[in-house]
């Protein structure tokens, strides 16, 4: 695959599975401009991927709507109005009881994993229709796919990535803009460690987790990235509107 002179924009690009996304498209060329809230991890991707590409990194906090549109605006400006893939890949976990989950949390959650992406993906949508052959690909989740007790905020989230993603691939093909979702399972990341740390026993809970995965480990960040560099290339060219599980078999079972 190549993505030579294709300009990308990926969201949550410091986090595990944005890092690996993020070094995918470098490394086949594409220009990248990288998008998250944690600046101390922006600065150290840029240091980490210095002379293997180009990355212009973006400070934003999604959930900040009057902060995030002005960084829009300034992404709009650099991308010289046209973007060829974006990857909406910032998203949180929370493990909470349903009836525990205030309405703080549920709006965390909201906005960390569906609102920011649908505000993102309207104010590129000029960029993206210029480009005559763009590409989005939604990170949604395993569990937007099946149900898990304490999870049911971001079941739901997720959940609405996925019918937002098919809608959009109807609605945008005539744009010559796929759509196209991943929905990962437990991925090796600091954020699948932390919901780990968060149970009573978390080494069991580690292991528990690992049983119920076919393949019999857990996703490296690289699993998805590979996905989703393949979803933004032309080798994707006649696919829209997918779902497309990287869970090592678990929501096959």
């Amino acid at each position: 695959m190549t993505f030579a002179a294709r300009r990308a924009v990926v969201t949550g690009a410091a986090g595990g599975i944005g890092a690996a996304i993020v070094r995918s498209l470098m490394v086949d060329g594409a220009i990248v401009h990288g998008l998250d809230r944690d600046a101390t991890g922006l600065e150290r991707l840029v240091a980490e991927t210095r002379g293997h590409g180009t990355l212009l990194p973006y400070h934003i906090d999604l959930a900040d709507r009057i902060g995030s549109d002005a960084v829009f605006d300034r992404l709009n400006a650099a991308l010289g109005g046209e973007c060829d893939i974006l990857v909406n890949n910032a998203g949180l976990s929370r493990l909470r009881p349903f009836g525990q989950t205030d309405d703080g949390l549920l709006d965390q959650l909201l906005a960390a994993n569906f609102t920011g992406a649908f505000r993102l993906t309207r104010a590129m949508l000029p960029a993206l229709k210029a480009s005559g052959r763009a590409a989005i690909v939604n990170v949604a989740s395993e569990l937007a796919l099946v149900g898990q007790p304490g999870y049911a905020a971001y079941c739901g989230t997720k959940g609405a990535v996925l019918a937002w993603s098919r809608a959009l691939a109807v609605e945008l093909a005539a744009d010559a803009i796929r759509v196209n979702a991943v929905c990962p399972g437990p991925i090796d990341t600091a954020m699948l460690s932390a919901e780990f740390a968060a149970h009573p026993a978390p080494a069991v809970a580690r292991q528990e987790e690992i049983g119920s995965i076919p393949l019999g480990r857990l996703g490296a960040p690289t699993d998805v990235a590979a996905v989703v560099a393949f979803l933004a290339s032309d080798a994707a060219r006649f696919v829209t509107g997918a779902a497309w599980s990287v869970d090592g078999g678990k929501t096959s079972r």
